[in-house]
């Protein structure tokens, strides 16, 4: 990037001469400290980035594409475009406020990593995505009401969600410091993300997550209020949960929760993608998915037994470093691979008749026959009889 001098002035006419605006101009990373001379309206998109613009003075009134301003030392909008047909992008600078903003934006609108401290402007309506991470919001009153696109308010200092839009497709509020989820969209068509909080509870979360749901890293106690049907992947992992009661009715995808203080898989839905329930406090897999369309995996809790267990199984099953004495209660075929290594077995017998993928027995109470075992079980992979962790690469039958 061409530099200048400390206190010289880079006046746009100066670099870049005489334009009519019938096209795109890009004047970004020129050094600029003034837009002076620059086309009123510019009939494409408008690349002002990358210098070192204090304000938008001089700037076009009217862009007919996208409007990009980031990386300058912005304080105020003022002076920018009224109505941006495209994407405006006004991210990485100094601005405290969105006062002088468009009224209107087509495309996407990005203010992220700003200094900003509240959302209120003319602007209420975006037709694509709308970004407001990392910056220093308290609140989301202002923001604006339409959204047609994702909402992104992560990494700021929000304690509530009150002011946000009704309808959005993702929204992600990670990374805050949130107590509460009440005020957030009505609906969500896409992935719903509030990790990172200080959630005890999901009271105030939309009843139908069409995407996925991330709420790991928060201080839960309970699922209670949360959504009802999540058509993508739930995730509640290492949390302080002591019952799945409140959980999703209906997880189309992957449901995780992993590393928490369960006894019970009491409310767990009854079809799933991947299931893990791994590191809890589990005595019994009473409750479990009855259908599981990936992997199983309830290692690392207090099981004796593995009844309960879910019956279809068509990804690996990891029933490692619990206290089983016996295999009962096993699926009769998994497609995948089986561990079952860590445990107190002194036999392998139970109802498993098929293994798509490797075996794996090590670290029990007993070392057991690959030959035998082969007779009892069909093994289509490796017989393992030492602890080994399972690859993520599934075998094919």
């Amino acid at each position: 990037m061409e530099m200048s001098t400390k206190g010289a002035k880079r006046v746009f006419a100066d670099i870049m001469g005489t334009l009519n605006g019938t096209g795109d101009i890009d004047c970004s990373n020129r050094g600029l400290t003034s837009l002076d001379g620059c086309p009123g309206i510019v009939a494409g998109n408008f690349n002002c980035s990358g210098n070192q613009l204090t304000t938008l003075e001089g700037g076009p009134h009217s862009v007919t594409g996208d409007f990009s301003c980031s990386n300058n030392l912005l304080t105020s909008l003022e002076s920018a475009p009224d109505e941006v047909h495209g994407d405006f992008d006004c991210s990485h600078n100094q601005l405290l406020s969105l006062e002088g903003a468009p009224k209107k934006v087509t495309g996407n609108f990005d203010c992220s990593a700003n200094q900003l401290t509240t959302l209120q402007s003319t602007l209420k309506k975006v037709g694509g995505d709308f970004c407001c991470s990392d910056n220093l919001l308290t609140s989301l009153y202002g923001a604006p009401q339409k959204v047609d696109g994702d909402f992104s308010c992560s990494d700021n200092q929000l304690t509530s969600l009150e002011g946000a839009p009704r309808e959005v497709g993702d929204f992600d509020c990670a990374h805050n410091q949130l107590i509460s989820l009440e005020g957030a969209p009505d609906e969500v068509h896409g992935d719903f993300d509030c990790s990172g909080n200080h959630l005890s509870s999901l009271a105030g979360c939309p009843n139908f997550i069409i995407g996925d749901f991330f709420c790991t890293g928060n201080q839960l106690t309970s699922l209670k209020g949360g959504p009802i049907v999540v058509y993508g992947n739930f995730d509640c992992s290492n949390h302080k949960l002591l019952t799945l009661k409140g959980a999703p009715k209906e997880v189309e995808g992957d449901f995780d929760c992993s590393g928490n203080q369960l006894t019970s898989l009491a409310g767990t839905p009854q079809e799933v993608g991947n299931f893990n329930c791994s590191g809890n406090l589990l005595t019994t897999l009473h409750g479990a998915p009855h259908k599981v369309k990936g992997n199983f995996s309830c290692s690392a809790n207090l099981l004796t037994s593995l009844k309960g267990a879910s019956k279809k199984v068509k990804g690996n099953f990891d029933c490692s470093n619990n206290q089983l004495t016996s295999l009962n209660g096993v699926p009769k075929k998994v497609k995948g691979h089986f561990d079952c290594s860590g445990n107190l077995l002194t036999a392998l017998d139970g109802a498993l008749k098929k293994v798509g993928g490797d075996f794996i027995c090590g670290g029990n109470a007993w070392i057991f026959d690959e030959k035998e075992n082969r007779t009892i079980c069909s093994i289509k992979g490796n017989y393992i009889n030492e602890s080994k962790p399972i690859t993520a690469k599934e075998p094919s039958l």
